[in-house]
């Protein structure tokens, strides 16, 4: 069985290069581009 840490969450796909980042990644670590601002517009157009 494999536990996983709470603090443990779901990669983020960068919007600019589409690289994998980290969960608490605030910028890609490829491109630089900031992670937050981008989810938080994903999040708010599925909701609509």
């Amino acid at each position: 069985m494999c536990f996983r840490p709470p603090y443990a969450g779901k990669p983020k796909k960068c919007p600019q290069c589409g690289k994998i980042n980290p969960p608490k990644a605030t910028h890609c670590v490829g491109c630089k581009a900031e992670l937050k601002a981008e989810d938080k517009k994903q999040g708010e157009d599925k909701k609509q």
